[in-house]
């Protein structure tokens, strides 16, 4: 037991106990002396206790809040094994609400054995750090397998790790100046190897995982879609030729013309429909990324939705022309079909409103493809680079016309600055409603959101 208490900084302190923690190549040992108080006691040269060990040490205490013994000579009494305290189960949680935010002198040194997930890995020369947390928490636990050996192969991030050892955290104070700062770096010390312990394997969406598959299929989407581009060309550079061998010079111009627009408009449906289908993809893999170590059903929901939004992206692509496939699968009014269209774009849920105003009537499937393929680049912009919440689409069915309004919450941008520099989607859309007789405006302000209107004769 503690002979004295502190008394002046040049005073001898004898304490006596049992030794609860000790690890080869540690510096130093966890007592739990007669009073059931934790102690750590410095090991000297011809001072190296073990664990079960009753010793008896004397030092000076240093100055810190915590009860750490500069030993200046220490004795082997007896072996008392039996005497041993078990260590105390407890949650991640539980122990830092604790001793945070400036630690406590009874925890500190004292075993406990506590269970987390494994989130980092940091291999150093003599020892691999780990980092095993719960919710916010998180704790180091120091393992004692050096660079040049192998980690067991189940220890890998996702796991759920079972660790036994002795509590240690570094406290920032200042006895003289009276500072005493939130402590920082806690840690549980584990015996060995055996005192980390594989509970749960990792699951098998780990980040690797998802990265191989990110990166297996978008490049394969990418490739599909040249592929379809190469070969439109090939066949336009086909008919150009034998046009050639039958016309006259201005019926071969007028005809590369025309394989000139249809390369044009292939390659804006390509941007306007599939491109939308990858960006939800992308947000899937993202949420399923965000999910992995918390909830595993939701991450596999998400990966589901992803092979849903890539096999629509497979099944426009062999069609060619998205807007021909969407019509031949789905409903013939107008207002059917662009929710229709909505509910297969993953990104959009609980997003995008559709109203309608006015008498509905029917609309031609060339008047339809263009008004889907305009909503859909409007809206997949206005998620993407607006950042949006919320989109409104309200057609509105007037006696000689119809209106389309798309409005969005996003951040908005300069649309002087975005027409003099030509973007794709802008000129995309105002080309479409063109081809059919109307007009579009687009109205944005940086930090206001965005509105798109066209109005087309009907």
């Amino acid at each position: 037991m503690m002979a004295l208490p502190l008394l002046l900084a040049s005073a001898l302190l004898e304490v006596t106990g049992i030794v609860t923690f000790a690890r080869e190549g540690l510096p130093f040992c966890f007592v739990q002396d007669m009073e059931g108080k934790p102690w750590r006691v410095a090991c000297v040269k011809g001072f190296e206790p073990t664990v079960g060990d009753r010793i008896l040490a004397k030092g000076e205490r240093e100055e810190s809040s915590k009860r750490r013994l500069a030993t200046e000579e220490g004795r082997i009494l007896e072996n008392d094994t039996p005497a041993l305290p078990d260590p105390q189960v407890i949650a991640i949680p539980l122990l830092f609400r604790e001793i945070m935010p400036f630690g406590h002198e009874d925890w500190y040194g004292r075993t406990f054995t506590t269970e987390g997930l494994l989130r980092d890995i940091n291999r150093r020369q003599q020892t691999t750090q780990l980092l095993v947390g719960d919710g916010p928490y998180t704790l180091m636990v120091e393992l004692p397998v050096p660079l040049d050996e192998p980690l067991p192969h189940e220890l890998v991030l996702g796991a759920t790790l079972r660790v036994t050892g002795a509590l240690a955290y570094t406290s920032i104070e200042n006895f003289s100046e009276g500072i005493f700062e939130r402590i920082e770096n806690v840690e549980l010390i584990p015996f060995g190897r055996a005192s980390v312990e594989v509970i749960h394997l990792a699951p098998f969406w780990t980040v690797g995982r998802l990265l191989v598959v990110t990166g297996s299929l978008l490049p394969l989407s990418l490739l599909m879609i040249v592929w379809v581009l190469t070969l439109r060309r090939m066949v336009a550079k086909r008919s150009q030729q034998l046009a050639e061998s039958i016309r006259a010079r201005e019926t071969t111009r007028i005809e590369a013309d025309a394989s000139r627009r249809e390369r044009l408009r292939l390659a804006a449906d390509l941007h306007d429909g599939f491109q939308q289908y990858l960006a939800g993809a992308m947000f899937r893999l993202k949420a399923a990324r965000n999910y992995l170590f918390k909830d595993v059903n939701r991450c596999s929901d998400q990966l589901e939705k992803v092979k849903e939004a890539l096999q629509y992206t497979q099944n426009g692509l062999r069609a060619t022309l998205w807007a021909m496939n969407e019509e031949s699968e789905g409903p013939e009014s107008l207002i059917e079909l662009l929710n229709f269209v909505l509910k297969r774009m993953p990104h959009c849920e609980k997003i995008v409103e559709v109203t309608s105003r006015g008498t509905p009537r029917p609309v031609t499937s060339r008047f339809s493809g263009s008004l889907l393929l305009v909503m859909q680049e409007a809206v997949g912009n206005a998620i993407r680079h607006g950042g949006a919440t919320r989109i409104r689409i309200v057609i509105n069915f007037l006696p000689q016309t119809l209106d389309l309004l798309i409005a969005d919450d996003g951040v908005g941008f300069d649309s002087s600055i975005a027409r003099e520099e030509g973007h794709y989607g802008l000129q995309s859309m105002a080309r479409r409603i063109e081809e059919v007789g109307g007009e579009i405006s687009i109205e944005s302000k940086i930090g206001k959101g965005t509105a798109i209107i066209c109005t087309i004769p009907c």
